[in-house]
């Protein structure tokens, strides 16, 4: 079985930014980073262990991170994490807001789909 994520984050607004009419209104339930990051990795269809190796980072810290296990990420293993999925622009400010703990406006949808023969 193979997931496919799509993934949508908003820009954050600015605090005397009012949301535009009809606009979701953030209820302090946004994915954490674990589920952020994992939406991310498993759109780029790699392992975690393919993540960390990419990013040059121990697979127990890939596992800790997306598990919740590590409250204060490091800024690097985010930076390095960031480049190994090729996040840019609105996606790593999104990774950066979940890493300290400010709420984010995103839309995370799996899929999973059945690969031939399984």
């Amino acid at each position: 079985m193979r997931v496919l994520a799509n993934i949508t984050v908003a820009a954050p607004a600015t605090e005397d930014e009012a949301p535009p009419r009809g606009a979701p209104v953030p209820t302090g339930a946004e994915p954490a980073l674990g589920a952020l990051l994992r939406a991310w990795r498993e759109q780029a269809l790699v392992t975690q262990e393919e993540l960390a190796a990419r990013a040059g980072l121990n697979v127990r810290t890939v596992r800790r991170l997306e598990a919740g296990a590590l409250s204060r990420p490091r800024a690097t293993s985010l930076r390095l994490l960031a480049q190994a999925l090729g996040l840019e622009g609105t996606e790593l400010a999104a990774l950066t807001r979940a890493a300290t703990g400010t709420a984010i406006e995103l839309t995370v949808t799996l899929r999973y789909v059945e690969e031939p023969g399984e």
